[in-house]
């Protein structure tokens, strides 16, 4: 491979169409340098990773984007084209129409994603929920749709770009690098399970939070504002409509989310690979500065443009998780209201998830500076290893030791650093914070 892979393009082509190859492509490569892979049964071969990688990875993830509207349902450079971008654009209006139509009825219903419909049933009336809107319109409905509103038009931007395919970039440039260490095959699939615990994961939060929200409704009367009671088909399609667009609402949240994580993930083990390759290999110091120049190309992608979306949406999460936090423990410090435990365990669960998805980038970031700050301590760690570099010239190991030495690359939220031991602390205190105002009944239910 050497410095010309670096340098290069990488093309799949196959017999079949050009919109079914995997391609690499960088703004640092030349675009005159291009290598044609050749389709290959061999799975050790570089034909053969780009094609699990395809049929495993690309392929489904793709699916799963397009079905939210961050990607094109449909390819649309095909002779249909016209079709497939006229009902790709219609797609997306529905997307964005059930998002904005959730913001409305769940401030017609008093339904705040932090604590459900208000207040929970007393143990004499199971089936009848005490409704009141409480905290203000601002504050408790129109700022935190704003928030998730922009953070999914901004992610849809930077997933529509016309020359965004960073996404495949990073997998298949992980996957290629993965060939240069010791046990390729066993390390490709652990990716790959690695990736779907990501995506399942995500689903299961879905799935979690609809079934709670389905449990409030089932179990409360639940009314809308402004709405005659009686019309009770109008309450049921109301009903039925606003649990479609919380689904929509918590797809966009989650797979925002956890693409956040999925790249980290990709980035982790691609650091790690180069990392293992120079301690495993001899290899030129230009070659191997390239690899780590292309990583914190990619890694800068991820802080500038992923992560904004990330952090807009994190903002809502960690708002719904602390104030359902300070709701819940109120309410059950109360010794005025009487709570249905089926109905405590809910709220319980309803904020534990929060507190996952909204903790779940700050921990992967953390992962991530920990692996790039790894790859500082490389160069020194390359002369000890005199049976691996023996035939290495003295001056490109002191090149590369004084190159990762002053290495500064790390994963960033908020545009600032994420490292796990202040990510540790963080949750301490938040900790201690809960737990001695639900020990010394300072909170009072609103």
């Amino acid at each position: 491979m050497g410095n010309d892979q670096e340098n290069s393009q990488i093309y799949k082509m196959p017999d079949g169409e050009l919109e079914n190859n995997l391609i690499t492509s960088s703004a640092m490569l030349d675009d005159n340098n291009i290598i044609i892979v050749e389709e290959s049964g061999d799975p050790n071969s570089i034909g053969g990773i780009l094609n699990i990688c395809k049929r495993k990875l690309v392929q489904p993830y793709m699916r799963f984007l397009g079905l939210i509207g961050l990607r094109p349902l449909f390819a649309e450079r095909t002779r249909f084209s016209k079709v497939f971008k006229s009902f790709n654009l219609i797609y997306n209006i529905q997307v964005i129409f059930f998002l904005l139509l959730g913001y409305f009825l769940q401030y017609v219903s008093c339904f705040r994603r932090d604590r459900g419909f208000a207040c929970p049933p007393s143990r004499n009336h199971l089936e009848e929920y005490e409704k009141e809107c409480s905290g203000s319109l601002i504050t408790g409905f129109i700022v935190p749709s704003l928030l998730h509103f922009i953070g999914y038009i901004y992610a849809l931007m930077v997933f529509r770009r016309s020359d965004d395919n960073q996404l495949l970039v990073l997998i298949e440039r992980v996957f290629l690098t993965s060939s240069n260490v010791p046990n390729m095959q066993i390390n490709q699939n652990h990716i790959i399970r690695n990736l779907w615990v990501f995506v399942i994961s995500s689903v299961l939060w879905i799935f979690t939070s609809i079934t709670l929200v389905n449990y409030m409704m089932a179990e409360g009367d639940v009314t809308f504002k402004w709405l005659d009671p009686s019309w009770k088909i109008v309450q049921f399609s109301l009903k039925a409509l606003l649990v479609v667009c919380i689904i929509w609402h918590d797809i966009v949240q989650a797979t925002v989310i956890s693409n956040y994580c999925l790249q980290v993930q990709l980035l982790k083990k691609y650091v790690q690979f180069i990392r293992e390759k120079l301690l495993q290999h001899p290899v030129r110091s230009l070659e191997w500065i390239r690899d780590i120049e292309e990583f914190r190309k990619l890694l800068n992608y991820l802080n500038d443009q992923v992560a904004p979306a990330v952090c807009i949406l994190t903002l809502i999460n960690w708002t719904y998780a602390i104030s359902g936090t300070l709701w819940l423990v109120a309410f059950h410090n109360d010794p005025h209201k009487d709570v249905v435990p089926l109905y405590t365990v809910v709220n319980v669960l309803n904020v534990v998830l929060w507190w996952v998805i909204a903790v779940a980038p700050f921990i992967q970031a953390a992962r991530l500076t920990l692996s790039c700050n790894n790859v500082k301590t490389v160069g020194q760690e390359v002369r000890t290893r005199p049976f691996v570099h023996q035939d290495t010239p003295v001056q490109e190991l002191n090149s590369i030791l004084i190159y990762t030495s002053s290495l500064k690359i790390h994963a960033k939220l908020f545009n600032l650093p994420i490292n796990g031991k202040y990510t540790g602390i963080t949750f301490a205190i938040l900790t201690i914070f809960f737990l001695v105002l639900g020990q010394s009944r300072i909170i009072n239910d609103d």
